[in-house]
């Protein structure tokens, strides 16, 4: 495992030098479309089919390259790579490259929920005969589907149901804020299949893996936010949906065990992704300050302006410091549970606030199209939400520390 900064950094510059030669110029190619929501998405509000093979061709040159799957498991072509490493890249992914547009970097590396994981480790042998040489490869894209419109936070509150016909099992019920959805290969989807396990909170979720091409299944629509014209969530229904068993991952009512196994990485990275947005919008208000004039002089030399990027500083170390340490004691094999619900909740409201006065210092400017500091200021938002929203992390922190769960030593 690399483990040491010098391999880190190695590692890192790698990955800058390949984003930069191999995957900047398939952006390029298509720059109107990545700048325009207009083209990048069509009538029915889903990615323009151009901008969906980018990305395939982009996770596939990053396939080949090796980046793609170096944190997954050495069976699916992984270096099984350590999580500290993980949150440095994710950060520094989005620190170099920034917000959008710029989007085709940030899919050289594969997310638990859409690409190989160690959650495959769980499925039949004939499952993963069937998918992982081209999940892995980068030609698949799937989805995660756990959330629903009456089971958000609360993943006891699932309606969707499976129930077992011999070989098979028959899906019904729906899913909301499913990410990706609309351009995905197949989908990841939760169901209860013990009613009574389930309602006394015990179990009784099950994870399937469904393609959507299979009968029953359809994208009902997209879900469209902060006034796009399009969207990379969607709602969708399964009525009647026949899966065999082989398609079955991980055990028969246990599936929520199954789920928590990608909260660890999806956490930490968007710990990674939300700091390295903010250390770019750092960056930019530090230049703008330099060269902004008010009253006779610089507004960097303005007590008020200083003030602001020195809180932000102190923001950016502690949430860094905090982060690195999660993942460290993760790469040690201990039960960082707790601990990356604590960063994610402290990650992205730190970076939340760092940009929202990355956006003050730049006056009108922090508005303006041109400097893309509202595309930082929306995705450390949202961030807010996914992977369980703040609220759900701050209820857990407490719950594990009255229960003597949390423990405050460094790595």
């Amino acid at each position: 495992m690399f483990d040491s900064r010098g391999d880190d950094q190695q590692i890192v510059d790698g990955l800058h030098a390949f984003i930069d030669q191999e995957i900047l110029p398939i952006q390029n190619r298509l720059k109107s479309h990545f700048e325009d929501q207009r083209l990048y998405y069509g009538e029915d509000g889903r990615e323009s089919p151009l901008v969906t093979a980018a990305r395939r061709d982009a996770r596939q040159k990053a396939a080949q390259a090796g980046f793609y799957t170096m944190f997954c498991p050495e069976q699916f072509g992984g270096a099984n790579l350590g999580m500290r490493l993980w949150y440095v890249c994710w950060e520094s992914i989005f620190h170099r490259y920034g917000a959008p547009t710029t989007q085709l970097p940030y899919f050289v590396l594969s997310h638990f929920t859409s690409g190989p994981h160690e959650v495959w480790e769980h499925a039949s042998e004939e499952l993963r005969a069937e998918i992982m040489p081209r999940l892995s490869n980068g030609e698949l894209q799937g989805c995660f589907g756990l959330s629903e419109p009456d089971a958000g936070s609360d993943s006891w509150m699932m309606r969707t149901r499976a129930v077992r016909d011999g070989d098979h099992w028959i899906i019904n019920g729906s899913k909301q804020w499913t990410s990706w959805s609309p351009t995905a290969d197949f989908v990841m989807v939760y169901a209860v299949t013990d009613p009574g396990m389930f309602s006394q909170k015990r179990g009784g979720i099950t994870c399937f893996y469904v393609p959507t091409t299979t009968p029953g299944y359809r994208l009902e629509s997209v879900v469209k936010m902060f006034g796009h014209v399009g969207g990379e969530e969607g709602i969708l229904s399964f009525t009647d949906v026949r899966v065999p068993d082989t398609w079955r991952v991980g055990d028969v009512d246990r599936g929520f065990d199954l789920a928590m196994l990608g909260v660890r990485h999806g956490r930490l990275a968007n710990a990674g992704r939300t700091i390295g947005l903010a250390r770019w919008a750092m960056d930019k208000a530090i230049d703008y300050a330099k060269v902004r004039r008010a009253f006779g002089k610089a507004i960097a030399e303005h007590q008020t302006i200083q003030n602001y990027l020195a809180e932000n500083t102190a923001k950016l170390y502690a949430a860094r410091a905090m982060a690195v340490d999660c993942a460290t004691k993760a790469d040690e094999g201990r039960n960082v549970r707790t601990e990356a619900s604590i960063v994610k909740l402290f990650c992205t409201r730190a970076a939340f606030e760092i940009i929202d006065a990355c956006m003050q210092i730049h006056g009108g400017m922090g508005f303006a199209n041109e400097t893309r500091l509202y595309a930082a200021w929306i995705q450390a938002r949202q961030c807010f939400v996914t992977e369980g929203t703040n609220e759900i992390q701050l209820r857990s922190i407490a719950q594990n520390l009255l229960k003597g769960r949390v423990d405050l030593s460094f790595a």
